[in-house]
Protein backbone atom coordinates (compact mmCIF):
# COMPACT_ATOMS: atom_id res chain seq x y z
CA UNK A 1 0.00 0.00 0.00
CA UNK A 2 2.89 2.61 0.91
CA UNK A 3 4.46 1.72 -2.36
CA UNK A 4 1.66 2.44 -4.55
CA UNK A 5 0.99 5.54 -2.42
CA UNK A 6 4.17 6.47 -3.29
CA UNK A 7 4.55 6.00 -6.98
CA UNK A 8 1.12 8.03 -7.26
CA UNK A 9 2.59 10.28 -5.61
CA UNK A 10 5.87 10.40 -7.84
CA UNK A 11 3.32 10.03 -10.78
CA UNK A 12 1.18 13.35 -9.86
CA UNK A 13 4.97 15.23 -9.03
CA UNK A 14 6.09 14.16 -12.66
CA UNK A 15 2.88 15.59 -14.12
CA UNK A 16 2.67 18.78 -12.76
CA UNK A 17 5.96 19.42 -13.65
CA UNK A 18 5.61 19.00 -17.21
CA UNK A 19 2.31 20.95 -16.85
CA UNK A 20 4.02 23.91 -15.14
CA UNK A 21 6.51 24.10 -18.34
CA UNK A 22 6.13 28.05 -19.12
CA UNK A 23 6.73 28.91 -22.79
CA UNK A 24 7.38 32.73 -24.19
CA UNK A 25 3.95 33.85 -25.56
CA UNK A 26 4.11 37.66 -25.35
CA UNK A 27 6.69 40.45 -26.72
CA UNK A 28 8.84 40.88 -29.73
CA UNK A 29 10.01 37.96 -31.89
CA UNK A 30 11.90 37.33 -35.53
CA UNK A 31 11.55 34.88 -37.50
CA UNK A 32 13.68 32.78 -40.93
CA UNK A 33 11.85 30.53 -43.38
CA UNK A 34 12.94 28.31 -46.05
CA UNK A 35 10.09 26.89 -48.42
CA UNK A 36 9.65 24.63 -51.21
CA UNK A 37 6.67 25.67 -53.92
CA UNK A 38 4.30 23.02 -55.01
CA UNK A 39 1.63 25.26 -57.17
CA UNK A 40 1.65 28.23 -58.92
CA UNK A 41 1.25 29.80 -62.14
CA UNK A 42 2.02 33.19 -63.80
CA UNK A 43 -1.55 34.13 -66.00
CA UNK A 44 0.00 36.58 -68.78
CA UNK A 45 -2.73 36.60 -70.28
CA UNK A 46 -3.11 38.14 -74.18
CA UNK A 47 -0.76 41.29 -74.87
CA UNK A 48 -2.52 44.62 -76.88
CA UNK A 49 -1.84 43.01 -79.79
CA UNK A 50 -3.58 39.96 -78.95
CA UNK A 51 -0.87 37.57 -79.03
CA UNK A 52 -1.66 35.10 -76.45
CA UNK A 53 1.13 33.97 -73.79
CA UNK A 54 -0.87 31.63 -71.75
CA UNK A 55 -0.36 30.87 -68.36
CA UNK A 56 2.18 28.92 -67.76
CA UNK A 57 2.94 26.84 -64.38
CA UNK A 58 5.44 27.57 -62.00
CA UNK A 59 8.24 24.79 -61.53
CA UNK A 60 9.01 23.75 -58.05
CA UNK A 61 11.63 25.96 -56.51
CA UNK A 62 12.59 27.54 -53.30
CA UNK A 63 11.35 30.32 -51.26
CA UNK A 64 12.93 32.35 -48.60
CA UNK A 65 11.60 35.06 -46.05
CA UNK A 66 12.38 36.86 -42.41
CA UNK A 67 10.06 38.19 -40.06
CA UNK A 68 9.81 40.76 -37.17
CA UNK A 69 6.91 41.16 -34.86
CA UNK A 70 5.19 41.18 -31.69
CA UNK A 71 3.21 38.94 -29.91
CA UNK A 72 0.30 39.88 -27.75
CA UNK A 73 -1.69 38.75 -24.62
CA UNK A 74 -4.95 38.06 -27.24
CA UNK A 75 -3.39 35.15 -28.94
CA UNK A 76 -2.75 38.04 -32.12
CA UNK A 77 0.66 38.42 -33.34
CA UNK A 78 1.34 41.43 -36.26
CA UNK A 79 4.68 41.46 -37.87
CA UNK A 80 6.21 42.52 -41.10
CA UNK A 81 7.84 40.13 -43.27
CA UNK A 82 9.84 40.56 -46.26
CA UNK A 83 10.21 37.48 -48.96
CA UNK A 84 11.70 36.00 -52.06
CA UNK A 85 10.08 33.57 -54.77
CA UNK A 86 12.05 32.29 -57.77
CA UNK A 87 10.63 29.69 -60.03
CA UNK A 88 11.04 28.69 -63.42
CA UNK A 89 8.13 28.61 -66.25
CA UNK A 90 6.95 25.65 -67.46
CA UNK A 91 7.39 24.88 -70.98
CA UNK A 92 3.55 22.98 -71.36
CA UNK A 93 2.07 25.87 -72.81
CA UNK A 94 4.07 27.88 -75.85
CA UNK A 95 6.77 29.38 -73.78
CA UNK A 96 9.80 27.52 -74.40
CA UNK A 97 11.64 29.61 -71.54
CA UNK A 98 11.08 32.25 -68.58
CA UNK A 99 11.59 32.90 -65.01
CA UNK A 100 9.97 35.01 -62.69
CA UNK A 101 11.22 36.55 -59.27
CA UNK A 102 9.02 37.90 -56.87
CA UNK A 103 10.11 39.79 -54.09
CA UNK A 104 7.73 41.31 -51.34
CA UNK A 105 6.90 43.11 -48.49
CA UNK A 106 4.00 42.33 -46.19
CA UNK A 107 2.39 42.98 -42.89
CA UNK A 108 0.75 39.92 -41.81
CA UNK A 109 -1.66 39.02 -38.39
CA UNK A 110 -1.79 35.86 -37.10
CA UNK A 111 -3.80 34.37 -34.24
CA UNK A 112 -2.32 31.64 -32.27
CA UNK A 113 -4.29 28.54 -30.47
CA UNK A 114 -3.27 26.40 -27.29
CA UNK A 115 -0.45 29.82 -26.47
CA UNK A 116 1.81 28.07 -24.80
CA UNK A 117 1.31 24.61 -25.35
CA UNK A 118 4.17 22.65 -26.71
CA UNK A 119 2.55 22.40 -30.12
CA UNK A 120 0.41 25.88 -31.48
CA UNK A 121 -1.40 26.03 -34.48
CA UNK A 122 -2.23 29.26 -35.68
CA UNK A 123 -3.86 30.58 -38.81
CA UNK A 124 -3.02 34.12 -40.48
CA UNK A 125 -3.46 36.57 -43.46
CA UNK A 126 -0.94 39.35 -44.83
CA UNK A 127 -1.19 41.98 -47.12
CA UNK A 128 1.72 44.29 -48.94
CA UNK A 129 3.56 45.06 -51.88
CA UNK A 130 5.05 42.90 -54.04
CA UNK A 131 8.04 43.40 -57.06
CA UNK A 132 7.45 41.14 -60.25
CA UNK A 133 10.67 40.55 -62.30
CA UNK A 134 10.02 37.84 -65.25
CA UNK A 135 11.20 37.18 -68.95
CA UNK A 136 9.74 34.53 -71.47
CA UNK A 137 9.99 34.10 -75.32
CA UNK A 138 8.20 31.75 -77.22
CA UNK A 139 11.11 29.99 -79.20
CA UNK A 140 9.85 30.39 -82.47
CA UNK A 141 11.81 32.22 -85.27
CA UNK A 142 11.78 35.13 -84.78
CA UNK A 143 10.99 34.37 -81.14
CA UNK A 144 9.24 37.07 -79.37
CA UNK A 145 9.61 38.12 -75.69
CA UNK A 146 8.27 39.50 -73.08
CA UNK A 147 9.50 41.43 -69.96
CA UNK A 148 7.88 42.66 -67.14
CA UNK A 149 9.16 44.40 -63.60
CA UNK A 150 6.54 45.98 -61.39
CA UNK A 151 5.53 46.46 -58.14
CA UNK A 152 1.55 45.45 -57.20
CA UNK A 153 -0.51 44.78 -54.43
CA UNK A 154 -0.23 41.29 -52.96
CA UNK A 155 -2.03 39.13 -50.45
CA UNK A 156 -1.29 35.95 -49.07
CA UNK A 157 -2.72 33.41 -46.04
CA UNK A 158 -1.21 31.01 -44.22
CA UNK A 159 -2.01 27.98 -41.67
CA UNK A 160 0.53 26.26 -39.68
CA UNK A 161 2.14 24.72 -36.52
CA UNK A 162 4.87 25.99 -34.64
CA UNK A 163 6.46 23.58 -31.71
CA UNK A 164 8.50 24.54 -28.65
CA UNK A 165 12.05 23.16 -28.80
CA UNK A 166 13.08 25.69 -26.06
CA UNK A 167 10.87 27.99 -24.14
CA UNK A 168 11.68 30.75 -26.40
CA UNK A 169 12.58 28.67 -29.73
CA UNK A 170 9.89 27.13 -31.96
CA UNK A 171 9.97 25.46 -34.87
CA UNK A 172 7.30 26.62 -37.43
CA UNK A 173 5.65 24.84 -40.40
CA UNK A 174 3.75 26.23 -42.61
CA UNK A 175 1.29 26.68 -45.65
CA UNK A 176 1.34 29.69 -47.38
CA UNK A 177 -0.94 30.94 -50.49
CA UNK A 178 0.50 34.02 -52.36
CA UNK A 179 -1.43 36.19 -55.12
CA UNK A 180 0.32 39.51 -57.00
CA UNK A 181 -2.34 40.40 -59.72
CA UNK A 182 -1.88 43.43 -62.48
CA UNK A 183 1.71 42.91 -62.99
CA UNK A 184 2.67 45.59 -66.64
CA UNK A 185 5.26 43.58 -68.69
CA UNK A 186 6.29 44.80 -71.89
CA UNK A 187 6.43 42.44 -75.20
CA UNK A 188 8.33 42.77 -78.16
CA UNK A 189 7.24 41.08 -81.45
CA UNK A 190 9.86 41.58 -84.14
CA UNK A 191 10.73 44.54 -82.46
CA UNK A 192 7.21 46.00 -82.39
CA UNK A 193 6.47 46.50 -78.98
CA UNK A 194 3.32 45.80 -76.64
CA UNK A 195 2.23 45.73 -73.20
CA UNK A 196 0.00 43.51 -71.29
CA UNK A 197 -0.48 42.32 -67.54
CA UNK A 198 0.49 39.32 -65.67
CA UNK A 199 -1.10 38.11 -62.52
CA UNK A 200 0.88 35.44 -60.57
CA UNK A 201 -0.23 32.84 -57.94
CA UNK A 202 2.20 30.66 -55.94
CA UNK A 203 1.66 28.08 -52.96
CA UNK A 204 4.82 26.51 -50.63
CA UNK A 205 5.28 24.24 -47.23
CA UNK A 206 7.67 26.36 -45.14
CA UNK A 207 10.10 25.19 -42.41
CA UNK A 208 11.50 27.76 -40.53
CA UNK A 209 12.57 29.28 -36.65
CA UNK A 210 10.90 31.83 -34.34
CA UNK A 211 12.48 33.26 -31.58
CA UNK A 212 11.16 34.93 -28.27
CA UNK A 213 13.14 38.04 -27.68
CA UNK A 214 11.45 37.87 -23.82
CA UNK A 215 11.86 34.91 -21.79
CA UNK A 216 8.61 32.99 -19.87
CA UNK A 217 7.81 34.80 -16.76
CA UNK A 218 9.23 33.25 -13.63
CA UNK A 219 6.71 30.43 -11.82
CA UNK A 220 5.15 31.77 -8.90
CA UNK A 221 6.45 31.32 -5.20
CA UNK A 222 5.78 27.67 -3.59
CA UNK A 223 3.20 28.43 -1.15
CA UNK A 224 4.10 28.97 2.69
Amino acid sequence: MKSRITKTVALAALMAGTAGVAHATEGWYGRADIGWSFDGNIDNGDDSNGYAWNSPTLEHDWTESMGLGYAFSNGFRLEGEIGHRFNQMSTETHIADGDVHAWSAMANLYYDFNRGGALEPYVGVGAGVARLNFDATDGIPPPWFIHGDDTVFAWQAMIGVAANITDQLDLDIAFRHFEADGAEYDADHSGVHYTGQSDYEHEAITVGLRYQFQGPPPPPPPPP
